[in-house]
């Protein structure tokens, strides 16, 4: 598995100062952290102004809670966790937007149809799921959350992400895999 952008190294004294209310602690934190941080909430959220909103939320609510890290654990983990669940609660406090119905694209030509349909990259084909789809795939497949810890994010059973996790994957592949070559079969076969 690859390294985690969160995986940054961060000195016991940065911590320890952050700690004790060291304003150019907590800053060398947040911006070793920022990006990252950013990242994932934007690719759970799929919304830059709520992703520098849960980012800036998220960090507030870390530094004020530096004491409630006990160490037993990398720090990145643990700011990556407030991270993502200031970005689920954010999504979840939205009001439900209307389901739009996605229209086939019809190309012209079959071999037009075909570069579309290669073209569209997985960024692309997430930022089309709607946002409870979307961050359901995100933290299971991305960030290793399994049913019941999503379930709990969401306040939802697991069978509920279970439910979305699987509906949202069928989209993608539909999204994503070439359209089926019609097999030409030949009048004249005896």
């Amino acid at each position: 598995m690859s390294q985690s952008p969160f995986d940054i190294k961060l000195d016991e004294m940065t911590l320890a100062r952050a700690r004790r209310g060291d304003l150019g602690a907590c800053e060398q934190i947040f911006r070793a952290f920022q990006k990252p941080s950013y990242s994932v909430a934007f690719r759970i959220c799929q919304c830059s102004e709520l992703a520098q909103d849960v980012t800036q939320e998220a960090f507030i609510t870390a530094f004020r809670r530096l004491g409630q890290f006990r160490g037993d654990a990398p720090f990145w983990g643990w700011l990556r966790r407030v991270v993502i669940n200031h970005t689920i609660s954010s999504l979840r406090k939205l009001p439900k937007a209307d389901a739009v119905e996605l229209q086939e694209f019809h190309a012209p030509s079959s071999g037009e149809h075909d570069r579309v349909g290669l073209s569209m990259d997985l960024e692309s084909a997430l930022a089309r799921l709607n946002r409870d789809d979307r961050a359901v795939v995100w933290l299971h497949d991305v960030e290793g959350y399994n049913h019941k810890e999503i379930a709990d994010l969401f306040g939802k059973t697991e069978s509920f992400s279970k439910t979305r996790l699987s509906r949202a994957r069928a989209r993608l592949r539909d999204w994503l895999e070439p359209p089926m070559k019609q097999k030409k079969v030949s009048a004249g076969l005896t």
